[in-house]
């Protein structure tokens, strides 16, 4: 009897069964083949529910986006019917080591309102977030997937989380972890010297005679070292400080200190990057005989651009490109040096 009832209770299960199109997902390029993983790992989500994944065109669509929040994942799935979302679930990956159990329980949340699909939802992360939240399928299980470690874990209301206008102080919620980076690079660089004319000497011949140069323009190498602080995934607080070096018949020395940012225009594997700063530079150059001329220190500024590849990852590789100006003394900004250099850096 026992058999009977539970072949019945299958085939009443399977007659509920909806087929569901499972879309290509969208945001899933961090690796080459991970369209097609995330692909398959929905599609047996889906099964998984009791419900058939198809390839075809279906009454519900399943669409699948992954998106990427410093080192951690975030996945959203949504259920369509007729074009209209009618079921969405929402996980959080600290790693893409639980990347595929995130995408599990999402997919599992979008489909929770359909036939079969609650009953598939027992041992899902429960989240305190959620409790008194509606449930009605476009809100079940939309908490984060806890990696399981002794880590304390503050939570937030859904509530606070979602309508932050009770409290303006209340940004607890939207703060990230800042990560830090220490960057290393060596490269080439070219640096210039400024025109020291009869008129910076104000028509003192003798002054004209011992001083007078033209502007040259100097190869060296160029050591790069950076403290990279990432406050948001657009944008960063940066201290860089470029060392050109001459081993020349005379050693010469060109390096400058600045405080500054970067701005990153995408949060992908491989991201460009634009950055600025102001601080403090010093330079010594053969081309002056005089001691207080052959000593050049004052303010400085710089730019920098460049590429960044393997973005979320603990050690990334940066190929950057920089300019920097040093202005002789602190007084006036008639005397400039200029550097430009390009570096191939590690960031870890």
């Amino acid at each position: 009897m026992k058999k009977i009832l539970a072949a019945f209770f299958s085939l009443a299960a399977l007659s509920f069964a909806a087929n569901v199109q499972v879309l290509a997902p969208s945001g899933a390029e961090f690796a080459p083949d991970a369209p097609n993983m995330v692909q398959s790992i929905v599609r047996a989500s889906v099964s998984e529910t009791g419900n058939t994944p198809v390839e075809g065109s279906a009454e519900i669509q399943l669409r699948t986006s992954v998106m990427t929040m410093g080192s951690s994942f975030v996945v959203v799935c949504e259920q369509i019917n007729n074009g209209m979302i009618v079921g969405s679930g929402r996980q959080k990956a600290n790693s893409i080591d639980n990347l595929d159990y995130a995408i599990d329980w999402a997919v599992k949340g979008a489909l929770a309102n359909l036939a079969g699909a609650n009953a598939n939802m027992q041992g899902a992360p429960q989240n305190a977030n959620m409790q008194g939240a509606p449930q009605n399928g476009n809100y079940a299980n939309n908490g984060y997937y806890q990696e399981p470690q002794p880590n304390v874990v503050v939570v937030v209301p859904a509530e606070r989380y979602e309508q932050r206008n009770g409290d303006p102080n209340d940004n607890f919620a939207h703060k990230r972890p800042t990560r830090n980076y220490v960057s290393y690079g060596l490269g080439a660089a070219l640096w210039h010297n400024y025109d020291f004319t009869e008129k910076d000497c104000k028509g003192d011949v003798a002054c004209h005679e011992k001083y007078d140069t033209d502007r040259t323009w100097e190869q060296a190498f160029v050591f790069h070292y950076a403290r990279i602080f990432e406050v948001i995934p657009q944008a960063a607080v940066t201290i860089v400080n470029n060392m050109n070096i001459s081993f020349g018949d005379e050693w010469e020395w060109h390096e400058t200190f600045l405080l500054g940012g970067r701005f990153f225009p995408s949060t992908g594997v491989v991201t460009p990057f634009l950055g600025a700063g102001i601080g403090l530079g010093i330079q010594t150059d053969s081309h002056y005989y005089d001691g207080d001329e052959a000593f050049a220190i004052g303010l400085a500024g710089g730019a920098e651009l460049g590429i960044i590849f393997f973005r979320n990852s603990a050690t990334q590789l940066e190929i950057g490109f920089a300019w920097d100006a040093l202005w002789d003394g602190f007084e006036s900004f008639d005397r400039r040096f200029g550097a430009g250099s390009a570096y191939i850096a590690i960031n870890y």
